[in-house]
């Protein structure tokens, strides 16, 4: 199957990202429009990461400060793809509500592949192949009644120091320990004909997350699957922190 076939890139960018307003020129724009010191968008990245890997149809979601992403993105033309938004109603509806008024609004096909990103969440390194492969897995995930596939890496770092206890003493220390639990990086591949699901599981008056709501449904029924990539291919830009980690990245790619 070609991976550029019946595949929409789903972009969530409507989140309020209170924990990003700290960061100098942040204040009235969204945080994946926000403006890199190379002149560069987390939202651009991600757009153009995904080009590379032969994808090109773009749906985006949007509320907060959802101008500064419109006006940056347009009709996509200026990037080589085709871009679409969807607006969530009169309130914030999470990410899951979001996809959710996309389907009622006719903006996103029950018959096509789902890849819903968050564009914080930052790929890094060989992106194509990173993309490729995930598709593929989804396929193969398919074979064994997945529905949904979630991109994880190995573990975290912990962002305090960790400690070692043996009788309530500390027999060692770790500044940034790893963590090592699965952890989703904010980007599902989806099987077309999940609509259903989300029109029985989401309420437009709440603010609701698939992963909180849908991931523990499709668990409980096995159709739920994993694909790995490695920890250094991804950075969460959540906070000033984050920021300055891709900042650091970028540069020493340069």
């Amino acid at each position: 199957m070609n991976i550029t076939d019946n595949v929409v890139v789903v972009l969530t960018a409507g989140g309020e990202s209170s924990r990003f307003r700290n960061v100098a020129g942040a204040q009235n724009v969204q945080k994946s429009a926000f403006i890199l010191p190379n002149g560069d968008t987390m939202i651009e990245r991600t757009i153009r990461t995904y080009k590379t890997a032969g994808l090109s149809n773009f749906v985006i979601l949007l509320y907060h400060n959802a101008d500064s992403v419109k006006n940056l993105l347009g009709d996509g033309s200026r990037l080589g793809v085709s871009i679409a938004y969807s607006h969530d109603p009169d309130m914030p509806v999470g990410r899951g509500g979001a996809v959710k008024y996309a389907f009622n609004q006719g903006i996103l096909d029950n018959n096509s592949y789902l890849i819903v990103h968050n564009p914080d969440d930052q790929l890094l390194g060989n992106t194509a192949d990173m993309l490729k492969g995930v598709l593929e897995a989804h396929f193969s995930n398919e074979k064994n009644a997945a529905v949904a596939t979630a991109v994880m890496v190995g573990g975290v770092r912990h962002e305090f120091t960790g400690f070692t206890l043996e009788n309530n003493r500390v027999v060692a220390s770790e500044m940034y320990p790893l963590v090592p639990i699965p952890t989703h990086i904010g980007l599902t591949v989806f099987s077309p004909g999940l609509q259903p699901y989300f029109d029985r599981l989401f309420d437009l008056q709440k603010k609701t997350d698939f992963e909180a709501v849908l991931f523990p449904i499709l668990i409980s029924e096995l159709k739920l699957s994993a694909h790995m990539i490695p920890e250094g291919q991804w950075i969460s830009v959540n906070d000033e922190k984050g920021l300055k980690k891709l900042i650091k990245a970028l540069e020493t790619k340069q």
